[in-house]
C-alpha cells in the first residue's frame, strides 16, 4: 500500500528512536514530519496544518505529554489518527483510558509499520466510538 498522500507527524524526544521511526515509515511512502516535543509538534501542525496521523511518545519530557498532545490534536483536527508509544507499562493503561491505540517500545520497524497500517485501516466511526466510551 502506497501512502504518498498521508502526512505523518512523529513526536519523540529521543532522537535515535525518532530517526528509526521516520526511516521505517518513510520506506512505506509516508510524508514524514518530526518534532522533539509537544510545542514543536503544535507549531508544525499550526491552526490549519494538515496531518493525517500523529505518532507520539507518551513521555515527552518537559511540557505536555503525548496523551495531552494527542487529545488536543484530535479536538482541533478531528480526522487525525493517533498512535501512542512508550516503554513504560503504565503508559499503555493511560492510553487505553483515553481511547488511544498503543504500541509498546521497544518495537521493530516492521511492527511499527504494521501497527500504523492497522490504525489507518480502522474506520473513523470505530475510533470515535472508542474515544467516546473511554471519556464517559
Amino acid at each position: 500500500m502506497l501512502n504518498t498522500e498521508t502526512v505523518l507527524l512523529i513526536v519523540e524526544d529521543n532522537g535515535a528512536v525518532r530517526a528509526l521511526a521516520a526511516a521505517a515509515l518513510g520506506e512505506k511512502h509516508f510524508s514524514i514530519l518530526q518534532a522533539c516535543d509537544a510545542a514543536e509538534a503544535l507549531k508544525l501542525i499550526g491552526p490549519h496544518g494538515r496531518i493525517d496521523f500523529l505518532l507520539t511518545d507518551v513521555d515527552l519530557g518537559a511540557g505536555p505529554n503525548g496523551i495531552e498532545l494527542a487529545s488536543r490534536v484530535v479536538t482541533e483536527h478531528p480526522g487525525v489518527r493517533v498512535l501512542l508509544m512508550s516503554g513504560l507499562g503504565e503508559s499503555e493503561d493511560a492510553a487505553a483510558r483515553e481511547g488511544f491505540p498503543f504500541l509498546a517500545k521497544p518495537f521493530t520497524p516492521a511492527s511499527l509499520s504494521q501497527r500504523v497500517e492497522e490504525v489507518l485501516a480502522t474506520p473513523a466511526e470505530i475510533r470515535l466510538a472508542a474515544r467516546s466510551a473511554q471519556a464517559s
